[in-house]
């Protein structure tokens, strides 16, 4: 999975244009990179130098106007998006009447349910016609909201003490092995330990009913350092505790779509690094243990990764509207 890197600085002192040239698939991809996240213009090309892809990236998921064109110049798909998961669809243009016309409309809406979090749009098994789980690693730079006073483990610690929420064995990111409530406990009563990382695991997904990428969060595993000595605590199932998250508000007047931690995380307002993937790793390695891994080549593996993820959807665009 080799990929040449080219790094160029813009003139936003906040953010950094990175051109990525994806040797396997012959693709050149250009995006930008605020605060350790995927936001900005996003272009990509074929090997040919006809453009692919065009748009709008917010937190890694589309915003706005895009448009994906096949290897010979031809317009394949052209959408608005008015939030990740909602979007007008321009091009092709929809049939006035039918149930073709129904088919070809997104039906979802972005709806918040008496608990205050997103309701999940309804997808049959038959339409993850692509899926993979990813393993991702966040750091406190650019995560204030998650790791400033310790605010996340607090309340996972909160949750657990209150019976509310089910603490897993770090081996277990299945979900399967619980631990017993009070050996947390006594963990939480530690008079020095600090959240230094989050661990998230979760499936991304093309939902065939919509033509849509979605990432929908499976757990989380909080990083601490308990005088002086770094280790993995215990995974939470996310489904289980969204509700919760949905009370913990968020007060950030430069995010205003997004009020609560649960919002934080369904629009993905976080820095992360992917650690682990299912996609093309049948011995099921963490990207560093990958044969030869160096350190730089960590750094690219893991950016070829995320830009996989995108330009996988802009392959089904067109592999969908032939």
């Amino acid at each position: 999975m080799a990929i040449n890197l080219l790094l160029f600085t813009s003139s936003i002192s906040y953010a950094q244009i990175r051109t990525v040239i994806l040797d396997r698939e012959n693709v050149k991809c250009t995006y930008s990179l605020v605060n350790g996240r995927i936001s900005g213009n996003y272009i990509s090309y074929y090997g040919n130098g006809v453009k692919k892809s065009e748009g709008v990236l917010a937190n890694g998921y589309r915003s706005g106007k895009w448009i994906v064109w096949d290897s010979t110049g031809r317009k394949r798909m052209e959408r608005v998006y008015k939030n990740p998961f909602e979007f007008k669809r321009v091009f092709p243009p929809i049939p006035n009447e039918g149930p073709i016309a129904l088919l070809a409309e997104n039906a979802y809406k972005l709806t918040y349910n008496a608990d205050g979090i997103i309701e999940y749009a309804y997808m049959k098994s038959e339409d993850a016609i692509w899926r993979h789980k990813y393993w991702r690693y966040l750091e406190p730079v650019n995560n204030d909201i998650l790791f400033k006073d310790n605010r996340f483990l607090n309340i996972i610690f909160e949750l657990i003490r209150s019976g509310n929420v089910t603490a897993f064995d770090i081996i277990d990111d299945r979900f399967t092995t619980p631990l017993k409530k009070d050996s947390v406990i006594s963990v939480s009563n530690h008079d020095n330990i600090e959240l230094v990382g989050l661990k998230l695991r979760e499936e991304s997904i093309f939902d065939m009913g919509r033509l849509l990428f979605e990432h929908r969060i499976l757990g989380l595993c909080p990083v601490v350092k308990i005088d002086g000595k770094e280790k993995d605590l215990f995974w939470v199932y996310y489904p289980d505790i969204r509700k919760y998250f949905g009370k913990e508000y968020v007060a950030d007047p430069t995010i205003p779509k997004i009020k609560t931690l649960d919002d934080l995380f369904i629009f993905r307002h976080f820095s992360s690094l992917i650690i682990k993937t299912t996609f093309d790793n049948p011995y099921d390695h963490y990207l560093k243990n990958y044969p030869g891994m160096t350190a730089t080549g960590l750094k690219k593996e893991q950016e070829l990764a995320e830009l996989t993820i995108i330009e996988a959807e802009n392959d089904m665009w067109i592999f969908q509207t032939k």
